[in-house]
C-alpha cells in the first residue's frame, strides 16, 4: 500500500553532518573557555540525547560548570554558525538514496515533510548545499525545533506535522537515523524507518519497522 505521505524525520537522514557538528561544538566550547573537547566516542554518547541545548545543559550538570541558560544559548548559536558554514563550504551532498527517495515520492503524489528537532539554519545550510537534490520548495512543510513544545524524543513534531498535512499516522512512513527520534515517531503511530547514521549505528533500533544501511533503492510501501 502507497503512503499518503513520507516523514524524513532529521538532518543525519539527508547528510552525514555528525562529525562537522563535533567539530564545530568543540570550537565553539573552546572560544567560550570550555576545555570540554568532545572525541568521536564522547560525541556518540552525547547524541542519545536529541537537540544540541539538551546536550550542553546535561554536560553542564554533570560539570557542574554553572553556565547560565543564555551561556548555553549562545554556544549553540556560535556552534550552528560555524557549522553552516562547513556544510556550506564543503558542499555535503545528500547521503546515498535520499534524492532518489524524493524525487520518487514527488513522481507518486506522496505528500512530503521535514519533521526536524533541528534549527533552521541547518536545514538551509544542507539545502543550500544539496542545490536541486533537495527542493524544500516542492515539501508540504519543513517542521522544526519552533514547532514542537518538547524536542525527540517526544512526539511532539510529529503530532505537529501530522495535524499540519491533515494524514492519519496510519498512512505515514517515516525515516530516522537515531533511537531518539525513532522513538518520537513510534510514539505518534508512525510505521518507522531506519537508516543510521555513522555516529548512531550502534544505538538501539529495536523498535523499527525497518532497518537499512542505505535508502539506496527502498521503496515506498506500507505493510496491510
Amino acid at each position: 500500500m502507497k503512503p499518503t505521505a513520507l516523514f524524513i524525520g532529521s538532518i543525519g537522514v539527508l547528510a552525514e553532518t555528525s562529525d562537522i557538528q563535533r567539530r564545530a561544538y568543540n570550537q565553539a566550547l573552546k572560544e567560550a573557555g570550555l576545555d570540554w573537547h568532545w572525541d568521536k566516542d564522547t560525541y556518540r554518547d552525547l547524541l542519545t540525547d536529541s537537540g544540541g541545548v539538551k546536550r550542553l545543559t546535561r554536560l553542564n550538570k554533570e560539570k557542574e560548570a554553572n553556565l547560565s541558560q543564555d551561556d548555553i544559548e549562545r554556544i549553540h548559536a556560535r556552534k550552528t554558525e560555524l557549522a553552516c558554514q562547513e556544510i556550506v563550504n564543503e558542499g555535503i551532498t545528500l547521503r546515498p538514496g535520499v534524492a532518489e527517495l524524493i524525487d520518487q515520492a514527488l513522481q507518486q503524489g506522496i505528500k512530503l515533510a521535514l519533521v526536524t528537532s533541528t534549527y533552521q539554519d541547518n536545514i538551509d545550510a544542507i539545502a543550500k548545499a544539496a542545490g536541486d537534490d533537495l527542493p524544500l520548495d516542492k515539501f508540504s512543510a519543513v517542521l522544526t525545533r519552533d514547532d514542537a513544545d518538547a524536542s525527540k524524543p517526544a512526539p511532539d513534531v510529529y503530532l505537529s506535522a501530522l495535524k499540519r498535512l491533515s494524514v492519519d499516522a496510519s498512512e505515514v512512513i517515516a525515516v530516522e537515523d537515531s533511537s531518539p527520534s525513532l522513538q518520537a515517531a513510534k510514539q505518534a503511530g508512525i510505521y518507522t524507518v531506519v537508516t543510521p547514521g555513522n555516529f548512531t549505528d550502534q544505538q538501539d533500533f529495536s523498535a523499527a519497522d525497518k532497518k537499512l544501511t542505505s535508502l539506496e533503492g527502498f521503496e515506498l510501501n506500507l505493510p496491510k
